[in-house]
């Protein structure tokens, strides 16, 4: 699916234009995965084709959906565009748009087409997507506000994915929680996945990095685009400086910003020890395995008083970090908070634990 919208003479987009713009519209594509899996090196790569548009994570989609479902009148769709533009990530893809240009959106996913919408237009790109990786838990709501979307679900080893993660200033603390957080998530997005096959692709990281051409062709043959050797360099969105707190480590590493760090696989044979790959592995050694990596031959249990003082630890030091971080958008803290307050009385309501049915027109 490639094209621009065009123009009649007149100077009024031309129908079949318009045709192909509102069915790009109906198929986003979704770059979900594990925290420091490739998620973000595989959004610059797509970033990099001339038909796509990705801005920076978004973090609020399936929350507000859950917590506010569809606007029926102009007021509501008006207040609910009002908080989603002042949440601190969308502040950072500076639209030029006002909460009264979204009165019209009567279902939920109209509006956020609309704010996408504009992201694409702005870069001239018909067609539009969103890198959030916690997003591979929210599969089922992502297609259910979109039927026709793309699920890309990106994976990596993830004793490697530990290694990258506890260098941040946002990840887990140790090496058992990462490795819990790193099972749970990858096991959700394949479950998921695998309900919707038609929709969803996986993608292996090291196979990006070994066979990008390969892989980025495969890539491009899913979400319906003609491949273009341009996604062969990440287009690299703007870096998010991230405050420093009390606790931190080191600043995130950041690759080239031009290739492919084709070198950036197995770090965990060199860097990790042998106690925290015996940790790692015998939290996740058996999704390890069934993902085709190697494992040590023998991996120890954990016992209950070890795995209590590992979540203790976890824990404490998003305790520090919360402390010692004071919140950048009060905003944003209190509209993501009425989202789960209002999620959390309509499930009371209904008296069930089950997300509550709102309509997806």
């Amino acid at each position: 699916m490639n094209g621009r919208l065009g123009s009649g003479g007149d100077g009024q987009p031309d129908r079949a234009a318009g045709r192909f713009l509102r069915a790009v519209t109906e198929a986003p594509i979704f770059v979900v995965g594990c925290p420091r899996s490739g998620t973000g090196l595989l959004r610059d790569l797509l970033r990099s084709h001339p038909s796509l548009a990705f801005p920076t994570e978004s973090h609020f989609i399936p929350e507000f959906y859950r917590g506010f479902g569809d606007p029926h009148t102009d007021r509501e769709a008006r207040r609910l565009a009002g908080r989603i533009l002042r949440l601190r990530w969308v502040r950072r893809w500076d639209l030029p748009l006002e909460r009264s240009s979204l009165a019209h959106c009567r279902s939920y996913r109209e509006l956020i087409s609309a704010l996408y919408g504009e992201v694409a237009r702005r870069e001239g790109k018909p067609r539009w997507g969103d890198k959030t990786p916690q997003y591979v838990a929210e599969i089922p709501v992502l297609l259910e506000l979109f039927p026709a979307a793309r699920i890309i679900h990106i994976y990596r080893d993830g004793r490697d994915v530990a290694l990258s993660w506890l260098a941040t200033d946002y990840g887990p603390s140790n090496v058992y929680t990462a490795a819990t957080a790193w099972k749970s998530l990858v096991a959700a997005g394949r479950s998921h996945g695998s309900a919707h096959a038609d929709f969803y692709l996986e993608v292996r990281y090291e196979a990006l990095l070994r066979q990008p051409e390969a892989t980025m062709k495969r890539v491009c043959a899913f979400i319906d685009e003609d491949f273009d050797y341009a996604v062969l360099r990440p287009s690299r969105s703007p870096r998010i400086d991230y405050r420093r707190i009390a606790g931190s480590r080191r600043p995130n590493p950041r690759p080239s910003d031009t290739e492919i760090a084709d070198w950036n696989t197995g770090r965990w044979r060199r860097e990790m020890t042998p106690r925290d790959r015996s940790l790692f592995e015998g939290v996740a050694g058996d999704l390890l395995s069934e993902l085709g990596y190697e494992t040590e031959v023998t991996t120890p249990s954990l016992s209950a008083s070890r795995r209590l003082a590992c979540r203790v630890h976890n824990r404490s030091r998003i305790t520090a970090r919360w402390l010692n971080n004071r919140e950048r958008s009060p905003a944003t803290f209190l509209f993501t908070r009425e989202a789960r307050v209002r999620y959390w009385l309509r499930a009371s309501l209904q008296g069930s634990d089950r997300r509550p049915a709102v309509t997806a027109r």
